[in-house]
């Protein structure tokens, strides 16, 4: 009998390693050079937490798990180490009291509150110092502030009382683009990163938010409502306001865009697969691929953030 055992053992191995010196191989490692995304998605209960994948669509991991609060646009610091996001404070009913900016590692390690003030905090960005940009409605209007690091309290960058909203720190760390109702709707507005010199940069008609620097500082995109289609489309321009053309104009709603680490592509949201799935899109041709495959689970994908994979630690 146990000869036999010991025979079948050999056999099974003898067939096991024929097979994986054949036709089994293991799938290829994630393409870590194309970067990482971070977004927030409700698709696992629910409830909205902060994940991570490759640019090719695998490596997908759950970074947060924070049952009680919803967990919404991330931020990857510029080396890639880091990441920042709202953490969404509720009662039991569902109602949202507070907005946290909180940060962790890129591996979800070291997650702690930064900005807990009891007001509504949101849209953080890093500069390459390791400061923190965002928008707070401390003041009774959400206006644009900056946390330094190790400081616990927060300098205020704009005034008035128009909302300004979804600030980015440029790759340099010198400027800030924002969105502001200031004028009849909401445009994208630059300032220097000590809150002077405001320049309008898409003064006409049209709805423009969710503006992101390109990495080399050159280039804007953002999302703009087409009157016509009754849709957001995503524009692109100069940094300076001019050059300003479509970039993926649909039927459907493109927003949330951030750029690649190369600048090549430009990842975004999309609800052409309702509700919302992430999408990424060549800037030399804007036709859009889907990162995801899977089309048929429910749930979405919201509010992508682009930036670059830290070996050893982004696993």
């Amino acid at each position: 009998m146990r000869l036999a055992s010991t025979t079948a053992l050999v056999a099974l191995g003898v067939a096991t390693a024929a097979c994986r010196d054949t036709n089994i191989l293991p799938p290829p490692p994630p393409d870590t050079a194309g970067g990482v995304i971070v977004f927030a998605s409700d698709r696992s209960d629910n409830n909205s937490e902060i994940f991570r994948v490759y640019a090719d669509g695998r490596g997908l991991r759950r970074l947060t798990t924070s049952r009680d609060a919803n967990d919404r646009a991330p931020a990857l610091s510029p080396d890639g180490s880091r990441i920042a996001w709202e953490r969404e404070i509720t009662t039991a009913s569902g109602d949202v009291t507070a907005v946290e900016i909180w940060t962790m590692d890129v591996d979800g390690g070291d997650a702690h509150a930064v900005v807990s003030n009891g007001s509504f905090n949101r849209a953080p960005s890093w500069a390459p110092d390791g400061s923190l940009v965002f928008s707070s409605f401390l003041s009774g209007s959400d206006q644009v502030y900056r946390l330094a690091p190790g400081s616990a309290t927060p300098v205020r960058l704009t005034t008035g009382g128009a909302a300004d909203q979804s600030p980015r720190v440029s790759p340099d760390g010198g400027a800030v683009i924002f969105q502001s109702n200031r004028g009849l709707d909401f445009d994208i507005y630059v300032m220097r990163i000590d809150g002077t010199e405001v320049v309008n940069l898409t003064n006409q008609g049209g709805d423009d938010r969710f503006p992101a620097w390109s990495p080399d500082g050159s280039r804007i995109v953002w999302t703009r409502f087409d009157e016509r289609t009754l849709s957001f489309d995503l524009w692109w321009m100069r940094a300076d306001g001019t050059e300003a053309e479509p970039l993926v104009a649909t039927p459907f709603n493109e927003t949330s865009p951030s750029f690649s680490p190369d600048g090549s592509h430009v990842v975004f949201q999309s609800d052409r697969v309702p509700p919302a799935r992430l999408f990424v899109a060549d800037v030399a041709t804007g036709e859009p691929r889907s990162l995801s495959a899977d089309a048929s689970r429910s749930g979405s994908d919201q509010a992508p953030w682009w930036g670059p994979a830290r070996l050893g630690t982004a696993r």
